[in-house]
């Protein structure tokens, strides 16, 4: 019988009463097992193993895929479930783990960070911060991953940037290029100094502090549009 801490990233249905869930622990990250029994009428399993429920799992394993023996909710994050907004953004972020994770790879940096990452959403109030959390996470995300994007220097020339100069977020180079370096590159966007200054605080904090930071919302959503370029080219 295996323990595991996990945060239930999806499910589908198998059979006329199973459930196969993936899971993204923090003892050895992606788990598949299944949920036998959880769609009858009388299981009480599946309230423990919704999409978005940080919950306590033991599976029983043998050979194969290992079946869910029993499951404890540690946290539902109910307002994320109650809001579609916030279930969207949520779900996106599940979607990418199950395109780019592959089973059994332990990584608890990425594991803490998705966890704080559903709290804050949870707890976040207004559109604003939930929009805040959403980009900080995302940033933060890639690096663990081990893309992070270069915001201090040029990523073509090594030059220091200029806080008044013209300059451009390259995905193809994976960070921001000075203005004597853009031309001729591909995937470019316009970048501004306040955008830079995010990604700098975004990258250099914890998801806990950077609520507290101000942030112009046309700021945000272009920095967003950047982001999705980033993430296509480099994943």
């Amino acid at each position: 019988m295996q323990k595991y801490t996990a945060i239930i990233l999806s499910s589908h249905d198998v059979g006329e009463f199973d459930r196969l869930y993936v899971l993204y622990t923090k003892e050895i990250g992606v788990v598949k097992a299944m949920g036998r029994g959880v769609r009858k009428p009388a299981a009480k399993l599946a309230g423990h193993l919704e999409p978005g429920t940080l919950s306590e799992i033991y599976v029983a394993k043998a050979r194969g895929m290992g079946n869910i023996a029993s499951a404890i909710a540690l946290d539902n994050f109910d307002n994320i479930k109650k809001d579609f907004e916030k279930l969207s953004e949520v779900l996106k972020i599940f979607r990418f783990f199950g395109r780019h994770f592959s089973e059994e790879e332990k990584d608890e940096r990425i594991f803490e960070l998705l966890g704080v990452f559903l709290e804050k959403a949870d707890e976040a109030e207004k559109a604003d911060e939930m929009d805040i959390v959403v980009e900080a996470f995302w940033w933060k995300f890639f690096d663990a991953l081990g893309n992070r994007p270069e915001t201090m220097k040029c990523a073509k020339c090594g030059a220091r940037l200029e806080e008044k100069k013209e300059k451009f977020f390259s995905a193809a180079r994976g960070g921001v290029v000075c203005g004597k370096c853009f031309a001729g590159e591909q995937f470019l966007a316009g970048i501004s100094a306040d955008q830079i200054k995010l990604l700098r605080i975004f990258l250099a904090n914890p998801l806990e502090k950077i609520l507290k930071v101000k942030i112009g919302g046309d700021e945000l959503k272009r920095l967003a549009g950047i982001r999705r370029e980033f993430e296509k080219y480099n994943f």
